[in-house]
């Protein structure tokens, strides 16, 4: 029992020291941070709670707040529901099922890089198709990400980040809606189930659990969202700060301007807001969501 016990050990320890060295330690050392001035080369000094009293004077945090709630009530609905119609109409008996799914998830596997430079040619002012399709209906053009109306531009990057993260929910909401019985949809539809009430009375409640995960995954995403902002806005330096999320900032503030306390003070407070938030959708979780 000692030799397999100990061996036990040895098979466990580079799990435990991966999550030692590269979860536990940083989570410990940034809540430190919180409390000091550090920029990287000296040691760090100790300055109680300034960091976290400057939060509240710090105007661009606060427009990161705002764009950053204004881009997850955009983005977690539209993602959440097209990717349970997605996964509604691609669990059908269609021909090319298979062909269809790849093609959905295809923007999920797709680099940033290159999904980004797509849609900024999208959205391009004076060659980009929407702006083509507005001017064929007498509409003026939109520079939907260089304008200076921060709800357009979030807006605007908010469905680019629908069409890159549906795929991978749909996946999630297709596995739950496979599970779903074949007796049971055959007895709703003897009892004159159909069409939209069979969707809405029968798929929609047994595949909640899963909806509910996938919104849950989704507002955590929404509120570090950070890739697809440095793809479309560009240089971080230039972003203003109408257009500023809060992890741009944390990155701007602790790796262009070596100020890792402030940044870390902010990193927690979004971490506080994610999990405040986290909590009221855990608790309304009851209300919708059907186990049984």
């Amino acid at each position: 029992m000692r030799k397999q016990g100990w061996w036990g050990f040895c098979f466990t320890l580079p799990f435990v020291l991966q999550l030692v060295i590269f979860y536990l330690f940083p989570f410990v050392f940034s809540l430190y941070l919180t409390f000091t001035k550090w920029d990287l080369f000296n040691a760090p000094d100790w300055v109680g709670l300034r960091n976290w009293t400057q939060i509240g004077s710090n105007k661009a945090f606060w427009l990161s707040l705002r764009n950053v709630g204004y881009f997850s009530l955009l983005f977690v609905p539209l993602q959440t529901g097209a990717a349970l119609i997605l996964a509604y109409l691609l669990n059908r008996q269609i021909k090319g099922k298979s062909l269809f799914r790849m093609v959905y998830f295809l923007p999920v596997i797709t680099p940033w890089v290159a999904g980004g430079m797509i849609w900024l040619w999208i959205y391009h002012y004076e060659y980009g198709i929407l702006n083509w399709i507005l001017e064929s209906f007498r509409i003026d053009r939109i520079d939907w990400v260089r304008s200076g109306k921060w709800w357009l531009v979030i807006g605007s990057i908010a469905l680019v980040n629908v069409w890159k993260g549906a795929g991978y929910s749909m996946v999630l909401i297709l596995a739950g809606m496979q599970n779903i019985s074949k007796e049971m949809v055959e007895a709703a539809r003897m009892d004159g189930a159909s069409g939209w009430t069979l969707f809405a009375r029968i798929t929609v409640p047994i595949v909640s659990p899963m909806v509910y995960m996938v919104m849950i995954l989704s507002t955590i995403a929404a509120f570090h969202a950070f890739d697809v902002f440095l793809v479309m806005l560009g240089d971080i330096t230039a972003v203003a700060d109408r257009n500023m999320v809060p992890n741009i900032l944390i990155y701007r503030d602790a790796f262009m301007n070596f100020k890792m306390g402030s940044a870390s003070a902010m990193a927690w407070g979004l971490f506080l807001i994610i999990l405040v938030i986290t909590l009221m959708q855990k608790k309304l979780e009851k209300r919708w969501v059907h186990y049984e």
